[in-house]
């Protein structure tokens, strides 16, 4: 005979699988950021140096950009800036591999884009409230009664 499972189980069942959605959360945000600033530090390298830069940067700083977005955002803008980030990064590996390297505007406008959107961000977004718990203070002695 089988039994049926019990509530506390299904409510473990279900923390555990909380938990581990929260680490691939996390590890999305990890794997994203890194691949943003992987194809944004060879594009900072041609602006400042003028040399060349392929497509790969810009794939790498989209599709990276794609994967932070799907573990950050959870408004109802999420799949639109998704497919805003596939899009221009497809478009421009389309438009760079025709021409053989990126124009410096593209380089520059991934470059200082960053700059100012993050700059943004520092600056402007909302911080969250830091709460403090302090140790409860000790009992006071009684206040003496004021003499005449």
């Amino acid at each position: 005979m089988e039994h049926a499972p019990k509530p506390e189980d299904r409510q473990d069942e279900e923390e555990e699988e909380a938990e581990g959605e929260r680490h691939v959360m996390a590890m999305q945000k990890i794997v994203g950021f890194v691949m943003m600033v992987v194809g944004w530090l060879p594009l900072l390298f041609a602006v400042s140096t003028g040399s060349d830069a392929t497509s790969v940067p810009f794939l790498f700083y989209f599709a990276g950009a794609v994967i932070f977005i799907n573990s950050t955002v959870t408004a109802w803008y999420k799949y639109p800036l998704m497919l805003a980030a596939t899009v221009a990064g497809l478009a421009l590996h389309y438009h760079i591999q025709s021409l053989g390297s990126a124009t410096r505007w593209e380089k520059e406008v991934m470059v200082y884009g960053t700059i100012v959107v993050v700059a943004y961000f520092i600056l402007f977004s909302k911080k969250p409230v830091r709460r403090i718990n302090l140790p409860p203070s000790p009992p006071q002695p009684p206040a003496a009664p004021p003499q005449e």
